[in-house]
């Protein structure tokens, strides 16, 4: 491992800090990150879609529960890039299967849930540890951390509100007069446009939130390992080595030069003074050295002994370390450790968070649905504000329709007056949405609020008919569009299914 070719500086960080260094990079490197997330998960959605079908809520299932095939190629790209080895996308995905192979079983059944997901990833695909090893390794690495758990939590919480905030711009740029569903049921309501829609946001928000998600989780394991290996101080040790020799290259190069002259001009300027140097044996030399050390300035040899209560030893059992059963025993253990350290803190607020929200959500629909308070009252006093006589410049009121208006406007049909026929079915089903169904009706209203009115209040059969009835009387007030007799027709008899009261 070069690790002077790290791409960040290697210092002391605290966990958020290692977090906020992972989403940094993740900003750096995302549209590779971002292209190899899709270029696993798409191919694997098409297979989901082939063998589930139109099953939109289970396909979105699987696609969520699959994260572990998207996510460790992200990290081994990472895992080469932060020390300066760009790898294309296309070389990752061919090397996809042996990425994500080893250990998938275990990381799609009992791994999956574990909120320390991102920080033991590496310790899988990159030290290629399993069985005891793997989770000796963890339990050192892991020791006295949880911000990969505070990070799932995080990451949950940000797609959940990605996603929402996709659907709800998706909703804005839909044309008022085109809208078929109103904001509150597009988010919530079953329907296939609905749950395909959410389908898509969801993979966007997965796809887009994936790489922070992994990077943080890579760079808080590269934090706990350069605080346990010293990775710093090893550094520091390189840099200062570096120092020492370019500093002895040039010592050696004066030395040298300064060698040369002496050697050049030494003869010329010293007297001959006739003293010869003698070598020194190595066995004269020995008694001379035994003195010099025996002397105090150099340290003397000290020899103590103590007791040291080492806690009783018991012969460890042998466990098979691929043993399924102790897999899943050691995770069970884990994951409970985890959430009950992690998320005891915030649980009461989770809790007040969530009661707070359903008395919120009640107290509005008790105020939008004032009327169960007025079960046991007669009908008259339940509707004190007096209905509309006009609306959209249409008289409704009962004594100016006809008792059938369907068959009067057959009639109509019949002699030809299109215009009128279609003014009467569409007056007669305002004056009976008003008066015998007691919808309200602002005056503001518009036709197409009128529409989400009725399809908010009434049964799907009517909520249709009223679409179609309104769209033709659109057509016909304002573009001078006039249906055709047979479907006028066919609009009259469905009237009388619909609102009449007499045999058609």
């Amino acid at each position: 491992m070069e690790l002077d070719k790290l791409e960040f500086s290697l210092r002391r960080r605290n966990h958020w800090e290692a977090i906020d260094l992972g989403f940094t990079l993740a900003r750096r490197w995302f549209l590779p990150l971002w292209a190899l997330w899709l270029a696993t998960a798409i191919p694997v959605g098409i297979l989901l879609f082939v063998l589930v079908g139109e099953k939109a809520w289970l396909l979105a299932l699987l696609l969520w529960w699959l994260k572990p095939l998207y996510e460790p190629p992200l990290l081994f790209w990472m895992s080469r890039a932060v020390f300066g080895e760009n790898l294309t996308v296309k070389a990752v995905v061919r090397q996809w299967w042996s990425i994500v192979w080893p250990q998938l079983f275990a990381n799609l059944t009992w791994r999956r849930l574990n909120p320390n997901r991102s920080f033991n990833m590496p310790v899988g695909l990159l030290e290629r540890l399993k069985g005891k090893r793997r989770r000796d390794r963890i339990r050192i690495l892991g020791k006295g951390q949880h911000a990969a758990i505070w990070l799932t939590f995080v990451g949950i919480h940000f797609e959940a509100i990605l996603q929402f905030a996709l659907l709800i711009v998706l909703y804005a740029l839909i044309p008022e007069d085109l809208r078929w569903i109103d904001l509150e049921d597009f988010l919530i309501a079953e329907g296939s446009i609905q749950e395909w829609l959410q389908l898509l946001v969801s993979l966007i928000s997965m796809s887009i939130i994936a790489p922070f998600y992994v990077a943080s989780g890579f760079v808080l394991y590269l934090h706990r390992r350069s605080e346990l290996e010293a990775w710093d101080i090893e550094i520091n040790f390189r840099r200062i080595d570096e120092r020492l020799k370019k500093a002895k290259h040039r010592n050696a190069v004066t030395s040298t030069a300064v060698l040369v002259l002496a050697l050049m001009f030494g003869g010329l300027l010293l007297p001959d003074t006739g003293l010869a140097v003698t070598a020194t044996t190595p066995e004269q030399a020995r008694p001379i050295i035994e003195e010099v050390l025996a002397d105090k300035a150099f340290g003397e040899l000290e020899e103590r002994r103590y007791w040291k209560y080492i806690g009783e030893t018991e012969e460890e059992e042998e466990i098979d370390e691929d043993s399924w059963f102790v897999e899943f025993f050691k995770w069970l253990l884990d994951v409970l450790a985890g959430f009950f350290k992690g998320f005891a803190s915030v649980g009461e607020a989770v809790m007040w968070i969530a009661g707070t929200a359903v008395v919120i959500y009640l107290v509005y629909h008790i105020a939008k649905n004032k009327g169960w308070f007025s079960l046991g009252r007669p009908q008259r006093l339940q509707n004190k504000k007096a209905a509309p006589v006009q609306l959209f410049g249409l008289d409704i009121r009962p004594d100016q329709l006809p008792d059938d208006p369907a068959a009067e406007a057959k009639r109509l049909v019949e002699a030809g007056d299109l215009r009128g026929a279609l003014s009467l079915l569409y007056r007669g089903a305002l004056m009976r949405l008003v008066t015998e169904q007691h919808i309200e009706i602002p005056d503001s209203a518009t036709e197409g609020e009128c529409v989400r009115l009725v399809a908010r209040h009434q049964p799907a059969e009517e909520a249709y008919y009223f679409g179609r009835l309104t769209d033709d009387w659109l057509k016909m007030a304002y573009a001078h569009i006039a249906p055709q007799p047979e479907r006028l027709l066919d609009l009259c008899s469905q009237w009388q299914g619909v609102y009449g009261h007499v045999e058609g």
